[in-house]
């Protein structure tokens, strides 16, 4: 087989619902082949290496140890993903890809960035929006002026889940300038480690809001307080927004020929310049399936797929959101919230203590066969594909 039809062995961390999306994306690229999975929970293993003719592990260790795996992707709870992804680098696969968000150590993050780091292998991490190549482009028209001086980005965004959906976005729009320093504010208890309470009794953050300066001038504003969600990057000639921090579909606003913009009546849409995504369900509210009767993958997902193998292929930097992008997402989140601990003062990053942590919410945390039920859990495993 020559070099440039060389299949990349694809070993799964983690088979269940999402876990089998992925491995799913993986199987139908066809420079990838899905080989392994690895999952403590042998019901859905034995399901994962029936749908994909894989071979099951009951540790990724084993599967690690066993196979010659050039992707790792750990598709896990979030409480088990540092270990994994340490783990996957350590064994020397090509490229580790994980899901979102990343940990909820400040500590374990930079471990794992480091870890990927030293060893030189690409580090993707998380299924996000800007992971499809036209935020790239969104980013390449910013930095070439074509909306004019960016001074601000509005995110209307809890930033949940540290931040990997509304700062991971903010960092990318401001070209990943560093941050100086942000203020905060919170919901709920800004003295609680949880977005929301995993013990009962316990008081949970909430929503986190702020403001985040970064060293290229750019502010930005998140908002949490508001009916909608979204993004907006704000220029002197033109505007890029969504209308949720999640939302792959992107809009441009520019001046209107030949005067000045002084609001948003001289501005106007820029129709059919970004790409319309399609529908993941149909009008009867159920899900796109592809003609395998499968969950059609997004095309985010196959997008992330593609950009893996392009980097596998060339050696260039992955345009996808990376673990260092939520390593300073997490970061980011955790800064605004001490600065809520501590009456709204700034607060200079880099964060001095490395020791702090910002839980997410209990079902991404947790096992959501543990969070909602052995049943629930079945069914959406069966409905995967029919």
């Amino acid at each position: 087989m020559a070099e440039e039809e060389k299949k990349y062995r694809v070993g799964v961390i983690g088979v269940g619902r999402q876990g089998s999306h992925h491995a799913r994306a993986y199987a139908v690229h066809p420079r990838c082949e899905v080989v392994a999975g690895a999952d403590t929970d042998a019901e859905n293993l034995e399901l994962f290496c029936e749908r994909f003719g894989a071979r099951g592990y009951e540790s990724y260790e084993e599967m690690l140890a066993c196979e010659e795996i050039d992707i790792s992707a750990p598709v896990l709870p979030v409480r088990a993903n540092a270990d994994a992804v340490i783990a996957s680098a350590q064994a020397g696969v090509k490229l580790i890809s994980c899901e979102k968000p990343l940990t909820a150590r400040l500590a374990d993050a930079d471990r794992m960035v480091e870890e990927c780091r030293v060893r030189g292998i690409p580090f993707a991490a998380g299924l996000v929006s800007k992971n499809r190549p036209h935020f790239w482009q969104a980013l390449e028209m910013i930095r070439s002026g074509e909306i004019g001086q960016v001074h601000s980005i509005n995110i209307y965004d809890g930033c949940g889940q540290g931040g990997c959906h509304g700062p991971n976005l903010a960092r990318h729009f401001a070209g990943f300038s560093a941050v100086e320093w942000v203020n905060g504010w919170v919901s709920g208890d800004a003295f609680s480690d949880y977005e929301e309470g995993h013990e009962e009794g316990e008081a949970g953050f909430g929503e986190v809001g702020g403001h985040i300066r970064f060293a290229n001038g750019i502010d930005c504003f998140c908002h949490f307080r508001h009916p909608w969600k979204g993004v907006e990057v704000v220029g002197t000639e033109g505007l890029i927004f969504n209308d949720s921090s999640s939302n792959p579909d992107l809009h441009l606003w520019k001046s209107r020929a030949g005067k000045e913009v002084q609001g948003l009546a001289d501005l106007e849409e820029v129709e059919g310049f970004f790409p319309v995504n399609p529908p993941s369900t149909n009008p009867d509210g159920s899900r796109v399936r592809d003609e395998e009767g499968w969950i059609a993958a997004t095309d985010g997902m196959s997008a992330t797929v593609q950009a893996i193998v392009d980097t596998l292929d060339s050696g260039a930097p992955l345009l996808l959101t990376t673990g260092e992008d939520l390593q300073q997402a997490l970061e980011i989140s955790i800064a605004m919230r001490e600065s809520a601990r501590r009456g709204g003062a700034p607060v200079a990053l880099p964060l001095v203590d490395r020791s702090l942590q910002y839980f997410p919410r209990k079902a991404r945390w947790h096992y959501k066969k543990e969070v909602n039920g052995v049943e629930w859990y079945r069914e959406a495993m069966r409905q995967i594909v029919e």
